[in-house]
């Protein structure tokens, strides 16, 4: 079993105990103080479009989410640096692979900071980790952008990006 199928596992184990223990469970969130209707209901799971029988992942180059705990700073330091040098550009921030490709495979990293010309995503800005760059998770979604004739760059976390190292590349793949 691969660790997103334990995951996946955990999660509906998880789901399950919850439902059985709604009850319970609004009546210790009442007694603290917080009523039902600010709590936010979990969200449903969707039905998969797609058969995803093969795991997307290799165990060694995980990357799910769009900033993990070892990499907030990093991610805050380019925030920065695209906030002073690049206001007058549309930015947005960690945008879902399936923003840019609907049906793509769910595991599929999101883009840190997609560039916009013109409203349309011109240039994708990812950081990884320089042992998942080639991670089939962070792959699928430089396939997608390139697919989509969207610009792709990619900078490790682990390395120190100074800000004018960072400014000159973006501007060079604007």
């Amino acid at each position: 079993m691969g660790l997103f199928d334990s995951l996946k596992k955990n999660l509906g184990d998880i789901q399950k105990t919850i439902e059985t223990n709604k009850d319970d469970l609004l009546k210790e969130i009442e007694k603290l103080g917080v009523k039902p209707e600010q709590t936010q209901s979990a969200p449903q799971a969707q039905p998969q479009q797609n058969d995803y029988s093969q795991p997307f992942y290799e165990e060694e180059s995980v990357y799910p989410h769009a900033v993990n705990d070892g990499s907030v700073d990093q991610f805050a330091k380019f925030e920065g640096i695209i906030e002073r040098n690049f206001a007058d550009c549309e930015v947005k921030k960690n945008v879902p692979a399936s923003e840019l490709k609907a049906d793509c495979h769910p595991a599929c990293t999101p883009v840190q900071f997609m560039f916009y010309k013109n409203g349309a995503p011109a240039l994708a800005v990812v950081l990884v980790k320089t042992n998942n760059y080639r991670g089939r998770n962070v792959k699928g979604t430089q396939d997608i952008c390139k697919a989509n004739g969207i610009n792709y760059i990619r900078f490790y976390q682990e390395y120190e990006n100074a800000e004018d190292y960072v400014v000159n590349r973006i501007k060079e793949n604007l």
